[in-house]
């Protein structure tokens, strides 16, 4: 909180010499982990420091160019928090995830929340161009649904599945429900290749409920 608080009144040098203390004593309390720890600097966990992250998956390829344009800007430009955190995943088939036909390395930025909003904004617009997807539950108040469709191939898939397993919207939330109405207007027609596939998708859920209902019938029956 010291820190930020000397950067907010541009008293940077004395906002280091806080930074550097707190490493060190981060750096102490490392050598009683044995193997590997990611968590370096998470203080504002255990001090309640107020934040607001959002968080970026890029494709892996892309990493080296992404890492370089982030560094390359604070040169010249000072974080308004005293990190921003690095991670990779391994990509699968999911019609929604970041990670959806390609591996791919996320940046998690953070910031106090009252200045978080252009912060954020400024960073989507300066990573725009590596078209990134953006985690669902970080930051996507700060989104544009016309670039979110475009980085989810299947997002087309995901919003008829839903209309067939769940047309009452019993399992969304107000701001799922939001996000679903305004995805389902900038999608569009459906193909009828789309179609297909998630009627198929819901009789193999069909069928899955009824084994599962059959398990349960021979387990109370025996």
């Amino acid at each position: 909180e010291s820190f930020l608080d000397l950067c907010n009144e541009n008293e940077f040098e004395e906002a280091d010499k806080v930074l550097e203390r707190v490493l060190e004593s981060q750096i102490q309390r490392l050598k009683h982990y044995v193997g590997q720890y990611n968590h370096v600097l998470c203080l504002e966990r255990n001090n309640g420091i107020p934040h607001a992250d959002i968080e970026m998956n890029f494709s892996y390829e892309k990493h080296k160019e992404v890492l370089q344009t982030v560094f390359d800007h604070y040169e010249n430009n000072r974080l308004p928090y005293y990190n921003f955190e690095i991670r990779t995943t391994n990509q699968d088939d999911a019609f929604l995830s970041c990670c959806q036909s390609r591996p791919g390395m996320w940046i998690d930025f953070q910031a106090k929340a009252d200045v978080s909003h252009d912060f954020f904004y400024e960073m989507t617009s300066m990573l725009k161009h590596f078209g990134y997807r953006k985690h669902w539950a970080k930051g996507m108040d700060n989104s544009d649904p016309s670039y979110v469709i475009e980085q989810f191939p299947d997002i087309a898939k995901f919003i008829e599945a839903v209309k067939l397993v769940d047309p009452a919207g019993k399992f969304r939330n107000e701001d799922g429900e939001s996000w679903f109405q305004a995805l389902d207007l900038l999608t569009g027609d459906w193909s009828e290749s789309i179609k297909e596939e998630t009627i198929v998708l819901r009789e193999q859920l069909v069928e899955e409920e009824k084994k599962s209902e059959c398990c349960l019938i021979a387990v109370c029956d025996g």
